[in-house]
C-alpha cells in the first residue's frame, strides 16, 4: 500500500457533500508551484508528522481531507476538516472500526453519498479494495469481491465517475513489488478491463483519480522519462466513449524522489499528491499540492 517504495496507509466529519451533475471541464491556466500541505494558514501541525502520510483524498466540497499515515504504527485513515478552501486543515483523527483495523488500511477515496473507498490487507496480504457507508453517524464496511479484487495483486485508489446512469470505478492493481501495475475500470461493480489508452506503458502505471466528467485521469508512472521515483501524469480525451490520448508528464509537480497518487478536486482546480521531497518534515512522503486557475467561464 502506501509505502515506500509503494505506499503507505472518534467522531467524525461532517456528512461529504453530494454534488451536481457532471459538466464539461472548462479550461484552465497552469499549475502553482507545489505547497505542502501543512504551510496552509491555519493548518495543524498533525497534518505533517516524520511518519508517512499521504495517499489522500478530498470530499467533493473540498473541506475533508482523507489520508493514510503510519504515525501509530500501522496504516491507518485519517480525516481532517477546514472552515474554508483557503485555511489548512485541523487536527486529523483516525476513523473507526470497521474502517481502521488490526490490519493496515490506505489510500481512502470519499465520494458523494457518503461513502468512502478504501484498501486494506485485512483479507488478502496483497490488499483489497472495500467500500465503506455512513448511515446515521455510523459505519459499514463492504468487501468489492472477485470482479475488482484478485487474491495475490494490490488493489488500490478507486476513482469514480458517472457515465449517464451508471458508476465508473477506476482503480490500480499491481504486484506487491510495485510491478506491473495498470489502471482497470469497473461499470456498475462488474468484471474489471484495462483502460484504454494512454495510461498505459510497459512500465508501473498507478492511483488514479479523474476529474468528475470522466474526461481526464492524474496517474503516477515510472515509465521512461520520470525525474527519479514515480513522477506524475495526466491524460484526456473528448468523449467518455473515446480511450484516452497520450500519457502527458506533469514535470514541474514531480520531483526527483517518489511523486504519487495525484487527486484531482471536484472542482478541478486543486491536486493533492504524495511526494518524498525537500521540505517534508521527514524522508517520508508528506502530502503537497497545487492549484490552478480557471482560465474562462464559470465552474
Amino acid at each position: 500500500m502506501y509505502r515506500s517504495n509503494v505506499y503507505l496507509k472518534g467522531s467524525l466529519l461532517a456528512t461529504v457533500l453530494g454534488a451536481g451533475a457532471a459538466v464539461a471541464m472548462p479550461p484552465f491556466g497552469d499549475w502553482s508551484a507545489p505547497v505542502n500541505l501543512a504551510s496552509l494558514p491555519g493548518s495543524s501541525p498533525a497534518i505533517s508528522t516524520p511518519a508517512v502520510d499521504g495517499c489522500a483524498s478530498l470530499s467533493p466540497d473540498g473541506l475533508t481531507i482523507a489520508f493514510t499515515s503510519n504515525r501509530s504504527g500501522n496504516f491507518e485513515v485519517y480525516v481532517a476538516t477546514r472552515p474554508s478552501k483557503s485555511r489548512g486543515f485541523g487536527a486529523p483523527v483516525p476513523l473507526p472500526a470497521p474502517i481502521n483495523s488490526t490490519a493496515n488500511d490506505s489510500c481512502p477515496t470519499l465520494v458523494q453519498g457518503n461513502r468512502m473507498f478504501f484498501s486494506s490487507d485485512r483479507d488478502d496480504p496483497a490488499y483489497d479494495l472495500y467500500v465503506a457507508h455512513r448511515v446515521a453517524g455510523s459505519w459499514s464496511v463492504t468487501h468489492l469481491g472477485p470482479n475488482i479484487n484478485q487474491p495475490g495483486w494490490e488493489e488500490e485508489s478507486a476513482a469514480i465517475f458517472e457515465d449517464g446512469d451508471r458508476e465508473v470505478m477506476l482503480f490500480s492493481r499491481r504486484r506487491l513489488d510495485g510491478s506491473e501495475g495498470k489502471i482497470y475500470q469497473s461499470v456498475d461493480g462488474g468484471p474489471a478491463s484495462l483502460v484504454a489508452g494512454g495510461p498505459h506503458s510497459s512500465a508501473s502505471d498507478n492511483r488514479p483519480s479523474i476529474t468528475h466528467d470522466g474526461k481526464t485521469i492524474f496517474f503516477d508512472s515510472d515509465r521512461y522519462g520520470t525525474l527519479g521515483g514515480p513522477d506524475l501524469y495526466y491524460s484526456t480525451r473528448s468523449s467518455m466513449s473515446q480511450p484516452f490520448g497520450p500519457a502527458i508528464h506533469l514535470p514541474a509537480l514531480s520531483s526527483s524522489g517518489f511523486d504519487a497518487r495525484p487527486f484531482i478536486s471536484w472542482d478541478g482546480a486543486t491536486l493533492t499528491f504524495s511526494s518524498a521531497r525537500p521540505g517534508n518534515a521527514s524522508p517520508a512522503p508528506d502530502m503537497w499540492f497545487a492549484t490552478r486557475p480557471r482560465a474562462t467561464g464559470n465552474w
